[in-house]
């Protein structure tokens, strides 16, 4: 199966400055005979980078949301509006409606949805909330959860915390899906923002499918790693013999991720507003 996927919105700007970047992700995806979105940003800015691009996203009825956060989110009820009366498909996992919060030291922020789950129901949408670690979405796409924590230097971060079962608690993401989609040379695995841990996520994957990742691509959430844990992710990446790792969003910038970066070599390729990959 060939897979193409357009980067919609990510942080960077690349060398299309006709494009508009802001924190947040998505990318337009088409795999086979399926096209579909993966996240869509933080705000309208993907629908219109997409016009810029050529992109009929009118045309597009599937949407997958990777997790509940507003940079994953926040773009979605102007695709709905969008859309206008078109009947249209979401696929998130269980728990993405709940309201979730994130701590800093200048005080609490809301992090979640702008939307609910009755809201876009009434506006025609047709809510899909995928049971099982491992779902066949369409023809060699999957969509992937359900993430052990075993690795030891992965753990869960304390400042975002959600609203569950009546009252608050550490937000451990069990909603946040990966998408895994098999081609010819090997598993392409699109990332949301790996909150699990992405080590944890790849895991996952190899765990699963018991085929070679061909391409990591998008968000590992170690912009808020120490040296040591990206140093540790390096090496795990490095064994892996991942021949593409395409990190972006809250991966963290080039100065962050210098380290990586030099020791990954030509495994590593950044990912801007306007990327475009095929596998």
């Amino acid at each position: 199966m060939k897979v193409s996927i357009t980067t919609l919105v990510e942080n960077s700007l690349g060398e299309n400055t006709q494009l508009e970047a802001e924190h947040g992700l998505s990318f337009y995806i088409e795999a086979g005979d399926a096209s579909f979105l993966f996240d869509t940003g933080s705000t309208e800015i993907f629908l219109r980078n997409a016009k810029r691009l050529g992109i009929r996203t009118e045309a597009v009825d599937s949407v997958f949301i990777s997790h509940g956060h507003y940079d994953h989110s926040g773009g979605y009820k102007a695709f709905v509006e969008h859309a206008g009366k078109r009947a249209t498909n979401l696929f998130v996992r269980p728990g993405f409606f709940d309201r979730k919060y994130g701590f800093r030291v200048t005080g609490e922020a809301f992090l979640g949805n702008a939307f609910s789950k009755e809201e876009i129901s009434g506006a025609g949408v047709a809510v899909h909330e995928i049971e099982g670690d491992a779902k066949e979405v369409f023809p060699g796409v999957y969509s992937v959860t359900g993430f052990e924590r075993t690795c030891p230097f992965e753990h869960i971060n304390q400042r975002f915390v959600v609203e569950r079962n009546g009252g608050r608690e550490v937000d451990d993401f069990s909603e946040e899906q990966v998408l895994v989609m098999k081609t010819m040379k090997g598993l392409v695995v699109v990332l949301g923002c790996s909150h699990p841990g992405v080590v944890n996520i790849l895991e996952k994957v190899k765990h699963v499918f018991d085929e070679p990742i061909h391409a990591v691509i998008g968000g590992t959430h170690l912009v808020e790693a120490d040296p040591a844990r990206i140093e540790r992710t390096t090496d795990y990446l490095l064994e892996q013999k991942i021949p593409h790792v395409m990190i972006c969003h809250c991966s963290g910038g080039p100065e962050h991720l210098k380290g990586l970066i030099s020791r990954m070599g030509d495994v590593y390729r950044p990912v801007h507003t306007g990327t475009v990959l095929t596998f």
